[in-house]
């Protein structure tokens, strides 16, 4: 084997060592941002360890001084200062092993015109039973998180809408041809997305707004229930007005359960 094979094939062996593992990402909460110099805190009240953090700015971009995270020893240390762009995100460059953090505290700043949203999420990654034997994981954690849920196979596809460009955009799914049901299911499919709002038409002529993650981001692939009122199970239509988080445009499927 000559010099040039020998040195391509370390290249591409470098390379691999140096590609992480595919993060899966769990929204664990935001921190609003107003015009001009604002500190925020946030104290999050972890259940486990986490393997990354990561930011992402809406509405605005922003940029902070500092951003300070508290570990359960007590340490603190600065693992981000700088811009977080619009709609980008950005990883934060946690020390060592220490991944049990308690507190991030925030001094950043949006525009000048608009405030700005802060999305925090974690990778949580091969900590996820130490989250689940957290005594508060029950009530604090378990309805944020979709870990693979079994309930999963009992969902019937009906049928998909699209949406693109970086602001909400409204469709209306139509095809339930008098199919009664107790609960929708939204699943995004070649992005993450946000839908900001949902609303059912019953077939007595009746709408309701649905309440979607908490009106959090959803991850691609990942199931996310929408319970329906228990006297309107004769659905006509679903409006909805949606927008992918991560891309310019998402696919989301509709699924039912009776």
């Amino acid at each position: 084997m000559n010099g040039t094979r020998l040195a391509v094939l370390a290249a591409v062996l470098c390379m691999g060592a140096a590609t992480p593992a595919l993060a899966e990402w769990d929204s664990i909460g935001s921190v609003h941002v107003s015009g001009g110099r604002d500190r925020d805190v946030r104290n999050f009240d972890l259940g486990g360890p986490v393997d990354a953090i990561s930011l992402r700015a809406e509405d605005n971009t922003v940029d902070c001084h500092s951003v300070t995270a508290t570990f359960g020893n007590g340490d603190t240390r600065q693992v981000f200062s700088g811009r977080l762009y619009e709609n980008r995100t950005t990883s934060l460059d946690l020390p060592g092993n220490n991944r049990n953090i308690k507190r991030l505290a925030f001094n950043c700043s949006a525009g000048r015109w608009h405030d700005a949203t802060i999305r925090i999420a974690a990778d949580i990654g091969s900590h996820r039973d130490e989250w689940r034997r957290n005594p508060n994981f029950g009530r604090m954690w378990a309805h944020m998180f979709n870990w693979g849920s079994n309930a999963v196979n009992n969902w019937q596809y009906i049928g998909q809408e699209s949406f693109e460009g970086r602001h909400d955009s409204e469709s209306a799914f139509t095809g339930w041809r008098g199919r009664n049901t107790n609960a929708i299911a939204l699943k995004p499919l070649d992005a993450s997305a946000r839908c900001s709002r949902v609303t059912a038409m019953f077939h007595n002529g009746r709408m309701r707004d649905l309440n979607v993650n908490n009106g959090d981001f959803m991850r691609q692939g990942q199931y996310y229930k929408i319970d329906l009122p228990g006297d309107r199970r004769n659905l006509t239509s679903l409006n909805l007005r949606c927008r992918a988080t991560d891309a310019r445009r998402v696919t989301i499927q509709i699924f039912t359960r009776k």
